[in-house]
């Protein structure tokens, strides 16, 4: 007999209610409630199923990212046998409010079939889950719900309500907003109580694609709004949520941000409401197509660049600069199979199947190889799919214009047709590479490279604005004067 309390079999448990529950979130702090209504496979031995990409749950903050070979028998063949893993810190949480701690809780991500998956959450947690986890006892019962508490600083408060609980009962009848296939969320707000109305109240049973959502509805109202008001002053929100002038002469972007009363926060997750905000600068609002796109900015994990050192790294395959004295400077487009003429370097595609599109080696990367194939510098997938995580499975990207006024600062216009893309992975950026529509395009230089060696570091992958389909599922593109 287990020692170890069961606390969802607790009569507390099965009378708590969601609105009981949520206070107890409150007061640990979180920022968003998620939850899953549990199928009858998802249990200690098939895992729960959480999504198909590790792009379409950005908003759960994990440690870091871990290559390794998979066991699973799904598939014969040892080129798809691979997995990553990510640490979570998370804790069950008990209907007093009292946490408990699953030290060994991970994601597991097999691109292959493809699938992320919560495992290890019971090993080492000091209480008993009653068999609702178990598949040979409880474990494949229905209406099972599994609730999620994020915090801010990454912690993760998991409550599970059994069949005939009273959260389990009323969480059905709750409005919600779709995350993912089988994740949603509660339309919660930090300091009011949950029956409170909010802003993107969702109707239920709402597929996360191809329906046109409340929330997609009110981003679409919203860019109509700034899309009228035609030049808006450069500014920036601080953490209080006060707009503030911004001077530099990149405030595109959190001018727009600020006008979405989107916060600066530290949680891995979408700006608005399910959506990433990508704004872009153009000259014309009929050039869009020929502008080149920022995607992601990782620094090398790997070769001579992170084993010796930029400064290294600079010398050996920089130039100096021909305007400039004392500068070396490494720059130039780098494209996949290609030799950079400015560098010398071919960017490759190591572990990467060109035909099948797809990831054969979980320990693989993409590298800079000089002429007698040396790394240069390498990025590996568990550094690129941390960074690609962070491209939501739903993003909006809207055009610019810069104004210089005539007191020095700037104003923004924005443009009336915006892009919303849906779905993607990191087999489509992989992908984008081989057939070089992504590229490589840094701007590193080292200053008084005699003396002090004062380095700027740019590591950064670009893509052409007409070339974003490749990287996504689904385009809506959306005349939002309309």
């Amino acid at each position: 007999m287990s020692n170890k309390p069961k606390i969802y079999d607790s009569a507390n448990s099965l009378d708590l209610s969601l609105e009981n529950l949520v206070d107890i979130y409150r007061r640990l702090g979180v920022d968003r409630i998620i939850y899953k209504i549990l199928a009858p496979n998802d249990n200690s031995k098939n895992q729960p199923y959480l999504a198909g990409h590790f792009t379409d749950i950005g908003f759960i903050p994990t440690g870091e990212l871990q290559a390794s070979a998979s066991t699973s028998t799904k598939t014969n063949d040892p080129k798809r046998q691979i997995k990553f893993t990510a640490g979570l810190n998370f804790h069950w949480l008990s209907p007093e409010g009292q946490v408990y701690p699953a030290p060994t809780a991970k994601l597991i991500y097999y691109p292959q079939f493809p699938e992320v998956r919560l495992s290890g959450f019971l090993q080492g947690s000091p209480i008993d889950m009653g068999g609702w986890m178990d598949p040979s006892k409880l474990g494949r019962s229905e209406g099972r719900v599994l609730l999620f508490g994020v915090r801010s600083d990454g912690a993760i408060f998991a409550f599970l309500a059994t069949p005939n609980s009273r959260v389990s009962r009323e969480i059905h009848g709750e409005k919600y907003y779709v995350l993912s296939s089988v994740l949603r969320e509660l339309p919660y707000a930090k300091h009011k109580p949950i029956t409170e109305q909010t802003e993107f109240a969702i109707r239920e049973n709402l597929a996360p694609y191809h329906v046109e959502s409340d929330a997609r509805r009110k981003l679409i109202s919203e860019l109509r709004r700034i899309y009228l008001a035609g030049q808006i002053t450069s500014k920036k929100l601080n953490r209080d949520g006060v707009a503030n002038a911004y001077t530099a002469r990149n405030g595109g972007g959190y001018t727009l941000e600020a006008e979405l009363g989107i916060m600066p926060n530290g949680i891995a997750e979408p700006d608005y409401h399910g959506w990433e905000i990508k704004q872009f600068g153009v000259k014309k609002f009929e050039l869009v197509g020929s502008k080149a796109l920022t995607l992601m900015t990782p620094e090398p994990d790997g070769g001579l660049y992170k084993n010796e050192g930029v400064k290294s790294f600079i010398r050996s395959y920089g130039y100096r600069s021909a305007n400039i004295a004392d500068r070396y400077d490494f720059t130039g487009r780098h494209f996949a199979s290609r030799i950079c003429e400015k560098s010398g370097l071919t960017l490759v595609t190591t572990g990467f199947d060109c035909g099948s599109k797809s990831m054969v080696d979980a320990t693989g990367f993409i590298g800079l190889l000089d002429k007698n194939d040396n790394i240069a510098a390498s990025w590996s997938y568990t550094k690129l799919l941390t960074h690609w995580k962070q491209k939501h499975a739903r993003a909006a990207y809207i055009p610019s214009i810069a104004i210089d006024l005539p007191d020095g600062h700037r104003a923004y216009c924005y443009g009336g047709n915006v892009r919303l893309y849906e779905g993607t992975d990191i087999n489509k950026l992989l992908g984008a590479i081989v057939d070089q529509h992504v590229y490589y395009d840094p701007g590193i230089k080292m200053e008084q490279a005699s003396t002090k060696e004062v380095v700027k570091k740019r590591s950064q992958f670009r893509i052409k604005s007409n070339a974003l389909d490749c990287l996504y599922n689904k385009l809506d593109e959306v005349d939002v004067t309309l």
